[in-house]
């Protein structure tokens, strides 16, 4: 067993949910900088959990409790909840963590009860803290094993029969063996990868469209012996030897896109013009190196009995592909959920370089869950989402049968039922009306504050084809916001 240090701040991703994904882990890189000041070199998987190894750290400031009591008043700065934990194995350390959320303290775990900890911890941290499947942690809690300690007794052989390869995992987890070890003096990979650059490359998307090839060429390399990648440490310097080094942790595999992000995310937060930060860099990124800590076989994936989704995967993939290579001003991107409440920024378009168009989870994840986005937003406009957003809104005019101006009272009901709606020189009779839904923003700030509604209208033209308008009124103005084709 490895003893482990990690740091959590649970609400993180809830508070920065709004700014997107990028947008998390490049604040979130300022909090792992400064984490840094105690180890060099840490593993981020998520936004929002920093683990490293304890044995180093530990044994320069004095023992854990010393390095524990450290972190905690490093991430005092941080408006955040935190919490500081340290365990025998990387996910009792994540579980001690989480735990010393709520105590406001440090939880350190000693090495004489570190078994007795795993047993009391409930079978749902296997999936919060662990990385197992929901499902799989489901069907334990309905099997009647409600604590880490009852899978335990299931025994190793009984949980690999049932669950493969997740079931190993699963014992390696409640047995306190240490699955991903955390040693800062690793040995060199022999897929290890690296690029030059000829000049400094300052902007962060120039340092990944550079180092895609390279990327691509490791990525396939370790494909080629079967296996794929879950730790990646990312190291990159600059003209003036600056450098930064970072773990990223992907428990499903690195694929070139998802690689490419990380890197993204890392100097993102690093390459910035900040004259008041000592850390920044003051050139630009000359190396980029790429050393993977640890691989595992490839999870075999059944097939669909039909091809179906796999097909259209593929066709998709090349329809991209013939698009981008139309040439440099063709930009293809996909859409991500980033949430709110304004059908305009629900979601923002990324580049197809950065995802992997044939990882059903992750595109899922991207369009549909949206991981790391709260998905529940007061005031929003409920689903299905509009087929057409306007970028910029026409203006409108919602009329009742008299021919009066329809607005919306102080308590955000209609004063009038619309009857006709004007919008670009063309008229539509009102069918059906759904809302309207109020949304107040920013009321405590008198600069920024913002009343609005929207309201959904059924509409019909002069031929009698019925569509569906989303009307948006703010300043006694009405504009259409989007259409739901």
């Amino acid at each position: 067993m490895t003893r482990s240090i990690a740091v959590v701040f649970p609400r993180w991703q809830q508070q920065y949910g709004a700014l997107g994904e990028q947008h998390a882990f490049t604040m979130f890189e300022h909090v792992v900088r400064s984490i840094t000041a105690i180890s060099p070199l840490v593993e981020v998987e998520e936004v929002g959990t920093v683990v490293m190894a304890a044995r180093g750290p530990s044994r320069y400031f004095g023992g854990d409790v010393a390095v524990a009591r450290m972190l905690h008043d490093i991430c005092s700065v941080v408006d955040s909840p935190y919490g500081v934990g340290v365990a025998d194995s990387r996910f009792a350390a994540t579980a001690a963590a989480h735990l010393a959320v709520s105590r406001g303290t440090p939880c350190v775990v000693d090495a004489s009860i570190s078994q007795q900890f795993l047993f009391a911890l409930p079978v749902a941290s296997l999936a919060h803290v662990g990385g197992i499947s929901v499902d799989t942690v489901d069907l334990l809690g309905r099997l009647g094993l409600g604590t880490c300690q009852a899978v335990h007794g299931v025994g190793e052989s009984a949980l690999i029969d049932r669950f493969g390869t997740e079931g190993k995992h699963v014992w390696q987890l409640v047995s306190g063996a240490e699955v991903r070890y955390l040693a800062p003096g690793a040995p060199p990979s022999d897929f290890a990868q690296h690029i030059e650059f000829e000049s400094p490359l300052t902007s962060a998307d120039h340092v990944v469209a550079a180092t895609r090839p390279t990327i691509d060429a490791l990525v396939n390399a370790i494909a080629g012996h079967g296996q794929q990648c879950v730790r990646m440490l990312v190291t990159c310097q600059t003209d003036h030897a600056e450098a930064t080094s970072r773990i990223w942790g992907e428990p499903r595999g690195f694929g070139a896109a998802s690689l490419a992000q990380r890197l993204l995310y890392q100097l993102d937060g690093w390459l910035v013009t900040n004259e008041a930060d000592p850390d920044a860099p003051t050139s630009g990124v000359v190396r980029v190196e790429f050393t993977p800590l640890e691989t595992r076989e490839v999870l075999v994936v059944q097939p669909l009995l039909w091809g179906g989704n796999e097909e259209n995967t593929e066709r998709a993939a090349r329809a991209a592909a013939m698009a981008s290579a139309v040439g440099d001003h063709v930009q293809v991107t996909v859409p991500r959920w980033e949430g709110g409440r304004d059908v305009a920024t629900v979601y923002s378009q990324i580049p197809i370089a950065l995802v992997d168009l044939s990882d059903q989870y992750e595109s899922e994840q991207r369009v549909n869950t949206g991981k790391g986005v709260a998905r529940d937003w007061s005031g929003a406009v409920p689903r299905p989402s509009p087929a057409s957003v306007a970028v910029v809104p026409p203006e409108a005019q919602v009329l009742n049968a008299a021919g009066v101006p329809v607005g919306v009272t102080g308590r955000h009901e209609l004063n009038t039922e619309p009857a006709v709606v004007t919008v670009s020189g063309h008229t539509y009779a009102v069918m059906r009306t759904a809302g309207p839904w109020p949304v107040e923003e920013r009321w405590w700030d008198a600069r920024r504050k913002r009343r609005h509604v929207r309201l959904q209208l059924l509409v019909q033209n002069k031929r009698g084809a019925l569509r569906v308008f989303l009307m948006g009124l703010e300043n006694h103005e009405w504009r259409l916001l989007a259409r739901y084709d």
